[in-house]
């Protein structure tokens, strides 16, 4: 054999165990780290399928189970629903530049959202919903200038709401529901132009419900329940908000009028639950003009309302009524006892001072 033919050999294999062989990516690296903290992997969708021995030529694992890839980098991790135990370091991700979706929500993983969260600039969705992380919303939150999604329900954190959070200028959806978080809410969160869906509820908030919220063009649901605010009902939110689904149940709310409770409603607004609340007044506006005719489900039970029921003259989208544990009384209006209503299919008036 020739020198020159030994020469390519040589030459060949090194091509050959460089590719083969090439030292792991970043985005590997942070994965193989995430492993690391898996404790139980019932199905091992995880631990069966992340190891080096299966990366594709471009580097990337698209053969690993919940591993997205394009153009050779990771853009999506989704664990989502797998009975995983893990002590998770979510600021290994940081090192994926070019993640977009990031999801491991139904698990059991417990962990903490790091202080450089917001070096995922191109995340667009977050769920970790329903596992044991920890911790309170870092600052760094406000950086994650591309994510429309976000959610954390279902978990242990706390603490309050940053201000910073109005700076995520393409957040679609929120939701923080049933956790620890406290405090006041924070204004910032009217400041978040593109919000179509905020979930707050189950929380431990105080204070009142900071006014801008009529003004958000795109906001569909505004989901409060089950915190411990405080203050008069916003009548301005009221009667301008574009929200169609509201949900201020389980506080500590009061009327902002003592004899005339909800003298009008947007029409917007299709589902508005407030019962458990502190509300006072009437809700028979006499000749006025009526006020529920574009409501579906209105449950303002277990409050302090009294007076006479309104006659619910011309209201035929009304599917939902729920006036229990109040102080009404009077004759209940003959339009609800004859069912005028073609698509009522609930109708709760009881403990209450009516007659028949």
């Amino acid at each position: 054999m020739t020198v020159m033919k030994l020469f390519s050999i040589v030459v060949l294999s090194l091509s050959f165990f460089t590719v083969m062989g090439q030292l792991p990516s970043q985005d590997i690296l942070a994965l193989l780290e995430f492993k690391k903290g898996i404790k139980h992997d019932p199905t091992g969708y995880v631990l069966n399928s992340w190891n080096e021995e299966s990366i594709d030529f471009d580097g990337c694992p698209s053969s690993w189970n919940g591993v997205l890839c394009n153009a050779g980098n990771v853009a999506g991790v989704v664990l989502d629903n797998l009975g995983l135990s893990a002590d998770a370091d979510l600021s290994v991700f940081s090192n994926l530049t070019k993640l977009v979706r990031l999801s491991m929500s139904n698990n059991s993983i417990s962990g903490k959202l790091p202080g450089n969260i917001g070096d995922l600039k191109s995340l667009e969705f977050l769920d970790i919903s329903n596992n044991l992380f920890s911790s309170s919303l870092p600052p760094g939150v406000g950086s994650l200038g591309s994510l429309q999604n976000m959610s954390l329900a279902g978990n242990n954190f706390s603490g309050p709401i940053p201000d910073l959070i109005s700076a995520m200028a393409s957040l679609q959806s929120l939701d923080l529901s049933r956790n620890s978080f406290s405090g006041g809410l924070p204004v910032s969160l009217t400041k978040l132009a593109n919000l179509v869906s905020l979930n707050l509820s189950h929380n431990d908030f105080t204070g009142k419900i900071p006014k801008g919220f009529e003004q958000m063009s795109t906001l569909e649901k505004l989901d409060l329940h089950a915190n411990m605010l405080d203050g008069h009902l916003d009548v301005e939110f009221m009667l301008l908000s574009s929200a169609s689904y509201v949900d201020f149940s389980e506080n500590m709310l009061e009327s902002a009028n003592s004899e005339k409770f909800l003298q009008r409603i947007s029409e917007s607004i299709k589902h508005l639950n407030l019962s458990h609340n502190r509300f006072t007044g009437s809700l028979d506006g006499g000749a006025e003009l009526p006020v529920f005719e574009n409501v579906k489900v209105l449950d303002l039970s277990y409050n302090q309302l009294d007076g006479e029921l309104p006659g619910f003259d011309f209201v035929y989208d009304l599917e939902v009524l729920k006036l229990s544990n109040n102080r009404f009384s009077g004759f209940i209006p003959n339009g609800l006892l004859k069912g005028d209503s073609l698509v009522l299919t609930e109708l709760d008036l009881s403990a209450n001072n009516l007659s028949d």
